[in-house]
C-alpha cells in the first residue's frame, strides 16, 4: 500500500491503514504516544527508521514520482522507465463509461 509520509514523499509499505498516522508521526520525528498498542508503535518505529535511512543517504526520494526508495533502486529505475513505450493510453473501464453516460442523460 502506498502511504503519503508528507505532502511530497510517498512510500510503499505493508503497514495497515489504521496505523498510517503513527507511521507519519515517526517519519516526522514526533515522540511515540504511550497509549499506542504494539502495532502502532511498530508503525511509528518504521517511520523513524525511514527518516533515519533518508538522512543517512540509504534511501532517496525518486524525482519521477516522489516515492521513497532504496538508493540502489533509484539508479535502476530510470532505465526501466525508458523501456516503457510512451504511447500507451489509459483506457477507462466500460462500467465508468456507462456511469458517465447515465449521468449525462439524467
Amino acid at each position: 500500500m502506498v502511504v503519503d509520509l508528507t505532502d511530497k514523499v510517498l512510500v510503499h509499505t505493508p503497514v495497515p491503514k489504521a496505523h498510517h498516522a503513527a507511521l507519519r508521526s515517526g517519519f516526522a520525528g514526533y515522540p511515540a504516544n504511550p497509549r499506542w498498542n504494539v502495532s502502532k508503535f511498530r508503525a511509528w518505529k518504521s517511520g523513524c527508521q525511514l527518516r533515519t535511512a533518508l538522512a543517512r543517504g540509504e534511501m532517496v526520494v525518486r524525482q519521477v514520482d516522489s516515492m521513497l526508495v532504496p538508493a540502489t533502486e533509484q539508479e535502476e529505475k530510470p532505465n526501466q522507465l525508458e523501456t516503457v513505450p510512451q504511447n500507451k493510453r489509459f483506457r477507462f473501464p466500460v462500467w465508468s463509461k456507462r456511469v458517465a453516460a447515465s449521468k449525462q442523460l439524467a
